[in-house]
């Protein structure tokens, strides 16, 4: 047994073995679910979440490129993401003010359109400083299910 072939072992958990203690099948030692911990050095994690965070650069510059250059909208929907974790609600942000701002640079009648639209009961508020960003972001202060079943209903 080498530590390579522990490392280089993956496997999905079902739900019927969820419970249990999942143990390497090289060494017997338990098995490292794939996230990241706090101050985390564990290369197989760290690659992995790499390689995930390129592709979603790479997706979000070809979403921002169509918005900007094919006239497309972008609509950047965020359910009930509250305070206390902001990275969500960051990455909202920064791409909604990342793709009005080259919209609004470039000012062609090729350029397409973004919307924000952040949905909480309580921490519904947009509070990012721009040219447009209200005419271009919409607060609902409600659950949910329950603002999309309005939304739905008004389509």
């Amino acid at each position: 047994m080498t530590k390579a072939q522990c490392s280089s072992t993956t496997f999905s958990i079902d739900e019927a073995n969820s419970d249990e203690v999942i143990g390497c099948n090289h060494c017997g030692r338990p098995a490292r679910p794939n996230v990241l911990l706090f101050h985390d050095t564990d290369e197989n994690v760290l690659r992995d979440i790499s390689r995930q965070r390129e592709r979603y650069q790479e997706w979000e510059a070809k979403v921002e490129d169509d918005v900007v250059n094919k006239g497309k909208t972008l609509v950047i929907l965020e359910l009930g993401c509250g305070l206390n974790v902001p990275a969500v609600r960051e990455e909202s942000e920064e791409v909604f003010l990342d793709c009005l701002e080259r919209i609004n640079s470039i000012a062609s009648e090729r350029s397409g359109n973004v919307k924000l639209i952040r949905i909480n009961p309580k921490d519904a508020g947009i509070s990012v400083n721009g040219d447009d960003t209200d005419r271009h972001s919409v607060s609902i202060f409600a659950r949910a299910e329950e603002a999309l079943n309005q939304i739905n209903s008004l389509l």
